[in-house]
């Protein structure tokens, strides 16, 4: 018998793109056991989007904003506790094609010490637009980069099977059950980036290898929980990006923290000044909050 898999759909206000992702799980060639709607609020979004829910489809509501970390952990708790072998994560804002979990599968099955895969993501707007293939992190400088990004996506026969990496964005990614048996869940201190490499960072320290595999694909919608140019997302991402690099090396002398950590806020306000939306005074006010939020030890949600 193949491994009982379950996917965790994560929903935040996006029924339409929700029922899209699930559609596409169910229309997979590899069959998803069970599939878990988490809606991630405080008020049933999606649920009569589902309607007629098949079989093998679970909904979940929150009662509140967990983000992503805390709504996909309710999803996963309930698929091990229902005996999965293999947890699937999905954002909503994607859409799998029907051979991409049978990808993944393979790519876990060939590496006896892989215990997380991830697919090749693309641009859902511009599907011939690489957003990831995979994501590699500096623990000198805590540079963290999605590989390949912006790059245009090259032909099947072009693409390695797999490789390992650092980690894989949590916008789709398949766990072995093993992984949450022996690191826990994603932490919750994060609310919204930087859970995913966090988690895979966490694994390998465990013994787990991350694999991109490179016949997988996704499309990925990308900024619809929260906009593009909002400074929240800048917040969260100069705050989270300073806790995930002193989580993953939390043995480094105080220089080396020191120096790694002016990087990053050097990289946050870099790229909040290089980016559109918004005003810039508002975009690097995120950063330097991030930074104390930090600093203070203030982490979760808003």
């Amino acid at each position: 018998m193949p491994p009982h898999l379950a996917a965790v759909v994560l929903n935040f206000r996006t029924p339409s793109d929700t029922v899209l992702a699930v559609k596409s799980l169910l229309a997979s060639k590899r069959p998803v056991d069970r599939i878990v709607v988490v809606d991630n609020d405080t008020c049933e979004n999606v649920r009569e989007a589902l309607e007629p829910r098949p079989p093998r489809v679970t909904y979940l509501l929150t009662g509140t904003n967990l983000g992503f970390a805390g709504g996909v952990n309710i999803g996963i708790r309930d698929a091990l506790a229902h005996d999965a072998d293999r947890v699937l994560l999905v954002n909503s804002d994607r859409i799998v094609p029907p051979d991409c979990v049978e990808h993944l599968e393979r790519c876990l099955d060939a590496a006896p010490d892989a215990g997380i895969a991830g697919p090749v993501v693309l641009a859902r707007s511009h599907p011939g637009e690489v957003q990831s293939l995979g994501m590699s992190y500096a623990p000198i400088t805590g540079r963290m980069r999605h590989l390949g990004y912006c790059s245009r996506f090259t032909a099947a026969h072009d693409r390695p099977a797999a490789r390992r990496v650092d980690g894989v964005s949590g916008c789709l990614m398949l766990v072995r059950r093993e992984v949450f048996d022996a690191c826990g869940l994603f932490d919750e201190d994060y609310f919204f980036g930087f859970e995913d490499l966090d988690f895979c960072l966490k694994a390998r320290r465990a013994g787990f290898a991350t694999v991109l595999a490179g016949m997988a694909t996704v499309y990925h919608e990308g900024g619809r929980s929260i906009g593009a140019g909002s400074p929240r997302r800048f917040y969260f991402a100069a705050r989270n990006h300073l806790l995930m690099s002193r989580r993953a090396d939390p043995s480094a002398g105080r220089l080396a923290s020191l120096f790694r950590a002016s990087s990053i806020v050097f990289l946050n306000v870099a790229n909040a000044v290089l980016s559109t939306g918004g005003s810039l005074p508002a975009r690097l006010g995120a950063v330097a909050r991030g930074t104390r939020d930090y600093v203070a030890g203030r982490y979760g949600g808003p």
